[in-house]
């Protein structure tokens, strides 16, 4: 398994990249949900890439209430999912499901 500092890297990066994107988006149109839900959905590139999200964030989401027993983290992860994405979310539930102790081994 990765160190826990990749893990929180991709996670800060997931965050970070998307954002980025939505900032443009809101700087050239303004807070406009229905022209952005138009441009997601507007080719079918567009919605394969935004449907291939969509599918990756219920498979986080399923897996996290799942698997994790601890309250917070699937309050965390879930909500990193909903509101940032499943870019986001996957490396944070990775990062903190994994023992804070653990002795890294590189092979």
């Amino acid at each position: 398994m990765l160190p826990r500092r990749v893990y929180w890297g991709l996670a800060a990066l997931g965050t970070i990249v998307p954002y980025t994107a939505l900032g443009i988006f809101i700087s050239r149109h303004g807070p406009d949900p229905v022209e952005l839900t138009r441009e997601a959905f507007g080719s079918p590139g567009a919605v394969f890439f935004a449907l291939d999200v969509i599918l990756c964030a219920v498979t986080v989401l399923v897996s996290v209430l799942r698997d994790t027993r601890d309250r917070r983290i699937r309050t965390v992860v879930t909500a990193a999912t909903v509101l940032v994405g499943p870019s986001c979310g996957l490396p944070l539930w990775l990062a903190l499901r994994q023992p804070a102790n653990r002795t890294e081994h590189r092979t």
